[in-house]
């Protein structure tokens, strides 16, 4: 599996949500994530297939 890192408003692009709507998701820890510096990145995981 290979993971990719996604700021927020890309991730929300990709996947057709609001911005608002990831903040959520990571706040709540749906949606796995890392601090880098002062930047929060979506840490997307996509099997190999």
């Amino acid at each position: 599996m290979s993971a990719d890192l996604y700021s927020k408003k890309a991730f929300a692009a990709l996947v057709g949500v609001p911005v608002e709507v990831i903040a959520g998701w990571i706040m709540r820890g749906s949606v796995p994530s890392v601090k880098v510096g002062k930047t929060r990145l979506v840490r997307f995981v996509r099997p190999n297939l």
